[in-house]
């Protein structure tokens, strides 16, 4: 319910007793299975009542609920950490923060939380576990058995102890077990919680599924589990995120059998991902036509025929007039999440790529699709590389989100099959995509439409270069020595020393990526990794080369974050690594915070191995 749509007494100003209404409409909606984006959640935080909130635990715990599940551990943190400020001993809120603290890498945070609350939490079915979870995520990122073992002792005696369902705790004892080499043990856990789950019957949910079918995995019946996942995966409406958390456990257990890992990829039919790219409608003093208006509705159905036969989930475009805001209402016709990607900031994208005054209903088709998206982003001006800029940005975070899912993305493009008129555009997007050696679905606008508009000379920039930066803080001279050392010159463009805080230059993000791995084994120090436009200029008064501007200071916001001991990463750079991945080396998502007071939030990544 919007404020709105809030009972009033008089003329638009909402009653109380209305805006109360509204607050417990909200609530229900939080509990209930309702599918709600993160951006709208976010917008729901942001226009929250507090003087409301703060007699309803309910919304708090809900929302907290729901960012976690998303993904976004920072608001989940922050929406948590309110709600404790108001209902301090609530268990739920309790075990959300230190759920949402653990996933973001604050791990010693979260165990700190728990043991601090020990005697608040003994009833709690879940405490023990999540004090397990924490250890097993440590195993995970150190590979050291200390911490699977600590883990394997809470879950089994979380198992044997804590009254109610056992489930959970049950299996991930059995799990544990055969990650410690200890089979038999696994097997004999493994088999008393597929008794308690089977005396349930049919009418189970995904989890409790998907706990049978780990189950029969880490028993060793490999047919069966496949079965059991697939069946798991074949419910209704189950979230991506859901499926993909279990294919990598699923990836998990079959390493340890000493199986192929991806062998029950096939289990888990996650949809696929589409960058798109498209010609705009031609403006009235066009030369030639290329995309006028009157093959609208045909282009429309040509390009849902492609995105019905690819079966994407997932689409990644601009939001300019004509073919990108025809492919965003296609997608969003057939309930698919969008994600618009703006080379520059949205007030001057509209005047540059969505007016037209010859057809002003583009604006309106603009603001409907932008409305319905499930996520907008907005680069910062590159200067002359803009367009490509944004290309890439576009087209590498729909690479890293196929990554994700473990399928390919493809590219779907509206095109006249000629150089375009500018840089950045259609053309350059598709020879971009085929340098890459990725596919590229061409919807071809009528050949009788045909530009004959010469493409313009780009006149280059010298000044101005897409680099990828490293920010980091060295204490003394001596660990800045000792990561000079590491880093060979040929492989850093430009350092700059700014007392303790250090930024490394680098041509590509895959190499910077690198080189913040090597350097973590020499510092304990939060690391920051952004890449972007950026103008090299000469000093003044020492005619040393010098990097500023945006771009280049961002990596040091990223570097002062805490906790420390983790490579940050923004939105830019990890969209960027994901057009040129490095084995072993990913982007994880950790939700949206701010990097300076009274800025917007924006999404953080981690860089881990």
């Amino acid at each position: 319910m919007s404020v709105q749509s809030i009972p009033t007494k008089q003329g638009n100003t909402p009653t109380i007793d209305g805006l109360s209404v509204g607050v417990l409409a909200l609530q229900r909606r939080l509990a209930s299975s309702e599918p709600i984006t993160s951006r709208e959640m976010r917008s729901l935080w942001s226009a929250r009542l507090r003087p409301f909130w703060r007699l309803h635990v309910e919304l708090y715990r809900a929302l907290a609920r729901r960012f976690v599940e998303q993904g976004d551990n920072y608001l989940a943190t922050e929406v948590a950490d309110e709600g404790l400020g108001f209902f301090a001993d609530d268990v739920p809120l309790i075990l959300t923060r230190a759920l949402s603290a653990a996933r973001s890498g604050a791990t010693q945070t979260a165990q700190e939380l728990l043991l601090q609350k020990q005697s608040l939490l003994a009833g709690s079915t879940e405490a023990e576990s999540l004090l397990a979870r924490t250890f097993k995520d440590l195993w995970k990122t150190s590979g050291d058995a200390r911490y699977l073992r600590e883990a394997f002792d809470l879950y089994i005696h979380d198992y044997r102890t804590t009254p109610g369902d056992r489930t959970f705790p049950g299996v991930n004892a059995a799990s544990m077990a055969l990650f410690l080499g200890r089979a038999e043990e696994g097997r004999k856990l493994a088999g008393e919680v597929l008794a308690i789950l089977r005396g349930r019957g049919e009418s189970i949910g995904y989890w409790e599924r998907v706990t049978l079918a780990e189950c029969l995995l880490v028993d060793g019946q490999i047919e069966s589990a496949r079965h059991a996942y697939a069946r798991a995966a074949a419910g209704e409406n189950i979230p991506t995120s859901h499926l993909a958390t279990t294919r990598a456990q699923a990836r998990l257990l079959l390493q340890h059998l000493g199986r192929n890992a991806s062998e029950f990829d096939a289990c888990f039919p996650l949809p696929g991902v589409i960058a798109f790219t498209g010609h705009r409608i031609d403006a009235p003093d066009r030369p030639a036509p290329r995309f006028p208006e009157k093959l609208v509705s045909e282009v429309k159905e040509r390009i849902r025929k492609s995105v019905v036969a690819a079966k994407a989930g997932f689409g990644y475009s601009a939001a300019a007039n004509g073919a990108d805001i025809l492919f965003l209402e296609v997608m969003q016709e057939l309930g698919r999440e969008t994600y618009i990607h703006l080379p520059f900031p949205e007030d001057e994208f509209i005047r540059r790529s969505v007016e037209q005054p010859s057809s002003p209903a583009w604006l309106d088709r603009y603001r409907a699709v932008t409305h319905n998206a499930t996520e907008i982003h907005s680069a910062s001006h590159g200067g002359s590389l803009a367009f490509e800029y944004g290309n890439r940005l576009l087209f590498g975070a729909a690479c890293q989100h196929a990554t994700f899912l473990g399928s390919e993305v493809r590219l779907l493009a509206v095109w006249d099959g000629r150089p375009g008129d500018d840089m950045g555009g259609t053309a350059d997007f598709i020879e971009m995509a085929r340098e890459m050696g990725r596919p590229v679905e061409v919807v071809r606008l009528d050949e009788t439409a045909g530009s004959t508009v010469s493409p313009r000379t780009p006149i280059p920039d010298p000044d101005e270069r897409l680099l990828a930066v490293l920010g980091l803080s060295l204490s003394d001279e001596e660990a800045q020595r000792r990561v000079a050392a590491l880093l060979p010159e040929s492989e850093v463009v430009h350092r700059e020393i700014f007392g303790e805080r250090v930024r490394l230059f680098f041509q590509t993000p895959a190499a910077a990526a690198q080189a913040a791995i090597r350097i973590t084994s020499e510092t304990r120090e939060a690391l920051g990794l952004h890449a972007g436009p950026v103008r090299i200029s000469t000093h003044p008064l020492t005619g040393d080369r010098v990097i500023r501007g945006e771009h280049a200071s961002k990596a040091d916001d990223l570097a002062t974050l805490q906790p420390s001991g983790i490579i940050y990463s923004s939105q830019e750079f990890a969209a960027l690594l994901g057009l040129h991945p490095v084995s072993g080396v990913r982007c994880e998502f950790l939700g949206y915070r701010a990097l300076r007071k009274a800025t917007a939030r924006e999404p953080i990544f981690q860089l881990r191995k």
